[in-house]
């Protein structure tokens, strides 16, 4: 897993379903509901999507700073069970 800054301000992280496991998901999108070999962790909403579902949200998405806390608290949480990598 790799930490990405969006350009909305907020953070995602681009993972694998394998990772997300380490977290108790399995790689399903919180969003569509299908299975996604590769998608993002994002804090904020405490969601797995998969890329359609994340590039749809990204679009739209506006950065509230009164969300700081609770994204701050679920990356702490993603990077102390996920391990972050180089790439």
């Amino acid at each position: 897993m790799y930490k990405v800054k969006l350009l909305c301000g907020y953070t995602a992280y681009k993972a694998l379903w394998t990772e997300t496991m380490m977290i108790g998901g399995l790689g399903i999108c919180d969003e569509c509901n299908k299975f996604a070999p590769e998608g993002y962790l994002v804090p904020v909403l405490n969601h797995y999507q998969c890329p359609k579902c994340h590039e749809d949200w990204r679009e739209r998405a506006v950065y509230y700073p009164e969300d700081v806390w609770s994204e701050k608290r679920y990356e702490q949480y993603y990077e102390s069970h996920i391990p972050l990598s180089d790439v």
